[in-house]
Parts: C-alpha cells; sequence; structure tokens
C-alpha cells in the first residue's frame, strides 16, 4: 500500500508539472526579428494570442477533463480486475486500478486544458504573419519564463 502512494504521488507531480507549460508560437529569424527587440516580438506574439482567445471558438475542456477521467477509471478499473484476479484480490484490484486510472486520465486531461486547437495556432500564424513576422512551429514554453 505505502509502494503505492509512493507511485501515484510521483505520477500526479508528473502530471502536474506539464500542466506548467503552454504551447508558443516559435519565429524564425528572419529580418522582421532581427530589428525587433526580444520585448517587443514577445508583446506583438501575446497580442496575436490574444486576438485568437477573443475570436477563435474553443472546444469545453472540462468536458473533455470529465470524458478523459470517466475513460481513465473504466480502463484503470479494468486493468485493477484482471491484475487482482491473478493475486485472489479481484475486488481490492478494481477498486485500485479505477482510482487511478480515474487519476491519471484527469492528469492527462489537465495537461491538454493548455492546448489550442489548429483553428487557433493558424489565426496567430495569420496575425503575426501580417506583422512580418514568420513562424516556423510551436512548442511548450514554461509560464515562469514568461
Amino acid at each position: 500500500m505505502k509502494s503505492a502512494i509512493i507511485a501515484l504521488s510521483l505520477v500526479s507531480i508528473a502530471g502536474c508539472s506539464q500542466i506548467t507549460g503552454s504551447k508558443s508560437p516559435d519565429l524564425f529569424p528572419n529580418e522582421k526579428l532581427a530589428s525587433t527587440s526580444p520585448v517587443q516580438a514577445r508583446s506583438d506574439v501575446d497580442q496575436c494570442m490574444a486576438l485568437a482567445d477573443q475570436y477563435v471558438e474553443q472546444p469545453n475542456q472540462y468536458m473533455d477533463l470529465a470524458k478523459q477521467g470517466v475513460i481513465g477509471g473504466a480502463v484503470g478499473a479494468g486493468t485493477g480486475a484482471v491484475a487482482g484476479a491473478i493475486t485472489g484480490e479481484a475486488g481490492r484490484g478494481t477498486g485500485a486500478g479505477a482510482a487511478v486510472g480515474g487519476i491519471l486520465g484527469v492528469l492527462k486531461g489537465l495537461s491538454e486544458m493548455n492546448e489550442r486547437g489548429p483553428s487557433y495556432e493558424r489565426f496567430v500564424e495569420h496575425c503575426l504573419h501580417r506583422r512580418g513576422y514568420e513562424v516556423v512551429g510551436w512548442s511548450v514554453k514554461d509560464r515562469m519564463a514568461h
């Protein structure tokens, strides 16, 4: 039981660490970027992302979070039942598997809440292109760094 609590704690910490970052566009070092201060470039990116937040409809992420929890719980219960049947404690295995699976499902959902759809990314890319920047991709950036 003690090892299960430690494992669950480690999984929770790992899951929460993914929540601290959000995707942001990576800019190509073209003439516009070279002639713009890093502070101004960051401001332009933030303005384009704010416009996208305003104009691009996002899906209900809380509903998706709940679905991930239910799916994770169901998968965990099934896995726990099989493991419990092998050890002779199917009831305990099912319950533990459901709990762990549900938590993992919610953590997965939380990590995906920062993700925005392709329409959002295209909107931001178009906005930045109109300002002279070139977006080469998107990557996760630590929120604390900005």
